[in-house]
């Protein structure tokens, strides 16, 4: 590193880490254009924004050095996702650890959202967020590419790479999960 790259200011903004990153045009472009949704979709899983950035960080550094294994530009976005969401889940497993659970942030913070005033005061609103964030990573990930990221149980299979009945399973299990727990708290 030069004296002159040293010198540069640290607080880049994501476009000008994804044009360092990802020279590649067409994967920066989208990059760019989709980069806060895969933000979104890691914290998510990670139910952390830092660990959010990190997994996003990780995820486009593979995608770059993986780059030629893309046969099919029309399936950018899912291969993508694919990556950024297994980065996701390796660091909430990491958090999970004897290590990760003395430095991880107390489960009693609360998850900072965007300001919804509809939302804010809806106590059923934070009871699913609280059970969501209780979730093992790997059934937050399908919730989160399914349900949230609208795909298909058998291409949320192939994102996590797991059989599409396991994918099936976990989609239950966690929707019977929270079904569970929002009707304790209404009786």
């Amino acid at each position: 590193m030069t004296s002159k790259e040293s010198a540069r200011p640290m607080d880049l903004d994501h476009t000008d880490v994804i044009s360092s990153v990802l020279p590649d045009a067409a994967l920066a472009e989208f990059v760019a254009e989709h980069y806060d949704r895969l933000v979104r979709l890691a914290r998510l899983v990670c139910r952390d924004g830092s660990d959010a950035g990190d997994a996003v960080q990780r995820g486009l550094e593979q995608a770059w050095r993986r780059r030629s294994s893309l046969r099919d530009d029309a399936r950018l976005r899912p291969w993508l996702d694919r990556i950024v969401v297994r980065e996701a889940i390796r660091i909430a497993r990491s958090r999970q650890s004897w290590l990760g659970r003395v430095f991880a942030p107390r489960s009693d913070v609360a998850w900072i959202g965007g300001h919804d005033p509809q939302t804010e005061h809806l106590p059923a609103w934070s009871t699913l967020r609280a059970a969501f964030a209780r979730l093992p990573a790997e059934q937050r990930a399908v919730i989160a590419l399914h349900l949230y990221a609208g795909y298909s149980v058998a291409e949320t299979a192939e994102l996590v790479a797991a059989p599409v009945e396991t994918v099936r399973s976990r989609l239950r299990l966690a929707k019977d999960r929270l079904r569970h727990e929002l009707q304790e708290r209404e009786s």
